[in-house]
């Protein structure tokens, strides 16, 4: 990782944006452009993430909580709903990270993302480099964990150790 660089954490709740800066004066001279300290630089919180069914849903599948038992409600509508609100959100964390590497125009940048959303994101990710060519050139390395409560100053080392290439 170096001086100019991003590094985007995200989950189902939120995704934060850190840049590269340099920490002495040798990096900022491009001396050593490894000696890195990371600074938050955009935050996004995804509220839909955080909605509760009962919050959207009043009853069972269009019955009084009163019948719901006696009638044998259908959970199965329930279900679709709570797939259709993820795939909202994943199409969102996709749309972000394009537009955060559009903004920022980083040389590389790094990505991690939870195991079991990343490669539905990125695939949402690559379908959006019509529009945003960078995106899909300039990952770096990824790491397919939830690191958004992971300290910044530890996030260098976790793509060094566990990152991979494309």
């Amino acid at each position: 990782m170096k001086v100019g660089d991003l590094v985007i954490v995200s989950n189902l709740g939120e995704m934060k944006v850190y840049k590269a800066n340099p920490r002495d004066l040798e990096a900022e001279a491009g001396l050593k452009p490894e000696n890195i300290k990371l600074d938050l630089v955009n935050a996004v919180d995804y509220v839909e993430a955080h909605w509760k069914l009962q919050d959207i849903v009043t009853d069972e599948a269009g019955r009084f909580k009163a019948d719901a038992g006696k009638m044998g409600g259908n959970a199965g509508e329930r279900h679709e709903l709570e797939k259709k609100m993820e795939e909202d959100v994943i199409k969102v964390i996709a749309e972000d990270i394009a537009k955060m590497v559009e903004q920022y125009n980083p040389p590389k940048y790094f990505l991690a993302l939870p195991e079991n959303i990343f490669s539905r994101v990125w695939q949402r990710v690559q379908d959006l480099q019509a529009k945003y060519p960078d995106v899909v050139n300039k990952l770096f390395r990824y790491v397919e964990e939830d690191l958004t409560k992971t300290d910044k100053n530890e996030l260098p080392k976790i793509f060094k150790e566990k990152g991979k290439h494309f």
